[in-house]
């Protein structure tokens, strides 16, 4: 059987987890991303992967986004990754809180692109 995101936070001794934790609550604000465990931490899904943490990040959250170049439009904190990546970082829950709406931003167009 396939581990839960919540039994992955569970688990998990990542010292970011609560930072994560928040970051998982404002993508989870759009009710038709569904979440699972991929690439060995949790995932977000809708019309396919849309993004995920990276597990072995220690010192701040970090949110890939694996077709994040595709995703139209210019969007504050979201950063060059490799090839067709990019990134969201954060270091703490005050930097979630100000980067939530740039996060609510590009799961917005994330959707957009792909309803």
């Amino acid at each position: 059987m396939a581990m839960t995101v919540d039994q992955w936070f569970a688990e998990t001794n990542n010292p970011m987890a609560g930072v994560m934790q928040a970051v998982r609550a404002i993508i989870l604000e759009d009710e038709d991303i569904t979440e699972t465990v991929k690439y060995r931490a949790p995932a977000f899904e809708y019309d396919g992967i849309m993004c995920y943490f990276n597990w072995s990040a220690k010192k701040r959250a970090s949110l890939i986004f694996p077709s994040g170049r595709s995703i139209p439009g210019e969007f504050e904190h979201f950063e060059d990754g490799s090839n067709l990546q990019r990134m969201m970082y954060f270091d703490s829950l005050d930097d979630v809180a100000a980067k939530a709406d740039a996060l609510r931003e590009v799961v917005g167009a994330y959707v957009f692109q792909h309803s």
